[in-house]
């Protein structure tokens, strides 16, 4: 997030110049030319805060993103591993199905695992496409890049 001075939660407005080259900064420091030092210290003071400020919520932001990012991987991997065990039941029960139906002098059986075999199936292809579409739904720290983006760019202005 992009912080300037006169947005920083907690700061007070910055640096006022008038014509008469005087003003207040804001640590609440009245300068002139006589004192520049002082301007000077509260300048690198107020810069200091800003960007440890603007460091602390950039973190934040990472830590909520990457948070959010591993709910959604866990949701993702959880829906392959159904998609797993449905498939191992269907292997078996097609297994089963195709040597009862090779057996078989009658259908009703073999038929009836078949079907309870094919669901089995249907049940993990469905399981793993929903699977898919949730891990390539991820959007990895998006907001952290762009507000990083923009603070550096900010900070390269000001350093003009």
């Amino acid at each position: 997030m992009a912080a300037n001075a006169d947005t920083t939660p907690g700061s007070t407005a910055p640096l006022n110049v008038g014509t008469d080259m005087a003003g207040v900064d804001a640590a609440g420091v009245r300068w002139t030319e006589a004192n520049g030092e002082a301007k000077l210290s509260a300048l690198v003071t107020t810069a200091t805060r800003d960007l440890s400020t603007l460091v602390r919520e950039e973190i934040a932001l990472a830590k909520a993103e990457v948070k959010y990012d591993m709910k959604q991987a866990a949701m993702g991997g959880g829906l392959f591993g159904v998609a797993a065990f449905c498939g191992l039941l269907a292997v078996l029960l097609l297994s089963y199905a195709a040597a009862y139906g090779i057996h078989a002098t009658g259908l009703s059986l073999a038929w009836s695992w078949l079907i309870v075999g094919g669901a089995y199936l249907l049940i993990a292809l469905v399981s793993a496409g929903i699977g898919m579409m949730r891990l390539k739904s991820l959007r990895i720290a998006e907001a952290t890049k762009r507000t990083t983006g923009e603070s550096i760019a900010t900070l390269k202005r000001a350093t003009r």
